[in-house]
């Protein structure tokens, strides 16, 4: 597992630097009071370097107290099994969301993933689901200006009530 956590945070490192770069030839109207273009790309892959080194500390730290073992072997556990799932439901989120929008598949997909990652509680499933996709919605709509996705037929009407 050292090797892979190196590895790939690593790659993660170098390639948000690389895009970091590129982010700064993003142009745009700038309007005072309001984030210009490049400031959200240039925020999280600052977050994602600065995450990805991080990791490395962590995996290095991890391996000085533990020594170096000769052969890791990977079961295949619920934690493992969980993580594909939790995968394949974002992946679905992600295809799904331009056709049902995010008002109608944000609050379902949080529901799903709350569960998938163990939260049992109706009451707490249902109010943290409802209440990220509200904040998430006057953060993105109200604050920063960004419009969410509202999907098409029925549901692009649903969105339109709300914003």
């Amino acid at each position: 597992m050292f090797k892979g956590e190196m590895i790939i945070s690593a790659v993660i490192f170098f390639g948000s630097l690389y895009l970091y770069f590129e982010s700064m030839k993003f142009e745009g109207h700038e309007v005072y009071g309001k984030l210009g273009p490049a400031y959200w790309p240039k925020f999280l892959l600052i977050c994602l370097m600065a995450l990805s080194l991080l990791v490395i500390g962590d995996a290095l730290r991890e391996r000085r107290k533990k020594g170096v073992e000769k052969k890791e072997t990977v079961p295949l556990d619920s934690g493992k099994v969980r993580f594909f799932l939790a995968f394949m439901l974002i992946t679905l989120y992600l295809i799904f969301l331009g056709i049902f929008g995010f008002i109608t598949l944000t609050p379902l997909f949080l529901i799903l993933f709350m569960y998938l990652l163990g939260e049992r509680n109706k009451g707490w499933i249902l109010g943290v689901s409802f209440g990220i996709t509200i904040l998430i919605i006057f953060a993105f709509t109200k604050a920063m200006y960004v419009p969410l996705p509202r999907g098409q037929w029925i549901f692009l009407k649903f969105s339109q009530f709300f914003y």
